[in-house]
């Protein structure tokens, strides 16, 4: 993964680049009739407004997602919560065991959402499905078949479960590749036809290119960092696991 400084250096330079190269392609074509220049007008205005909207479209689902990511953080923090209360019911040993087992499965929790790189949080996701395991039977032992007990230790304990499944595929979601393309593609194209004119005209304006490139590219970068929310400067808090991890006393 290419680090976030590096990432939008490289966005404002492609901007950059697009431009010249727009003024040098102005350049060269030399001046046109009128005809042309309004239909060049046309296919510019076009551009600008399909850059806006690919723009909005990928900052609101990458904003959408961030927060859904958050929501699940507070209800996996609640359903630890909950499941770690409602083994309090259990008799001993299944009550201590069925806690150690929440305390440990909660710091791993926290642990793996700390991780940025896939090569750190392989292990520790491969490790979830056996904490799972043991929790459940902890669990279905202590109840010793009570329905009562059941009903008040296990749907807790189901959802937590049912989280990491979910929290997985959130974290999996992101901007379909072929939208992010588009957005680039347009985002050059709509700078290069933003300096044709000039370069028919012969005239530079570096301060109002520099200010609309870095305007894009500054956009660009904040939809994919939001995107991204275990890196950059946009990151999604897990303050609310490690609030209920603390409340879970020994």
């Amino acid at each position: 993964m290419v680090p976030e400084l590096i990432q939008a250096a490289l966005l404002l330079a492609g901007a950059m680049v697009a431009s010249e190269i727009g003024f040098q392609l102005g350049r060269l074509s030399g001046p046109r009739d009128e005809a042309f220049s309004k239909q060049l007008s046309v296919i510019s205005g076009a551009t600008f407004a399909l850059v806006a909207f690919l723009i909005g479209f990928g900052f609101s689902g990458a904003a959408t997602r961030y927060v859904d990511r958050l929501d699940l953080v507070v209800k996996e923090a609640n359903a630890l919560g909950t499941a770690y209360l409602r083994a309090d019911v259990l008799p001993q040993p299944a009550r201590g065991e069925l806690q150690s087992a929440l305390r440990d499965y909660a710091r791993g929790r926290v642990a793996l959402l700390k991780t940025e790189t896939r090569e750190e949080a392989q292990p520790l996701l491969q490790a979830v499905g056996p904490e799972q395991q043991r929790m459940w039977e902890i669990a279905l032992r202590g109840s010793g078949g009570n329905a009562q007990i059941m009903r008040l230790v296990l749907p807790p304990l189901n959802e937590v479960i049912d989280l990491h499944t979910t929290h997985l595929a959130s974290a999996r979601r992101h901007i379909p590749t072929a939208i992010m393309v588009a957005l680039l593609i347009s985002a050059a194209l709509s700078l290069a036809l933003a300096s044709f004119a000039n370069g028919q005209a012969g005239r530079r304006f570096p301060v109002l290119n520099f200010v609309y490139g870095f305007a894009l590219a500054t956009a660009l970068w904040m939809t994919i960092d939001l995107d991204h929310p275990r890196r950059g400067l946009i990151q999604e808090t897990i303050q609310p696991l490690i609030e209920t991890l603390q409340s879970m006393k020994s």
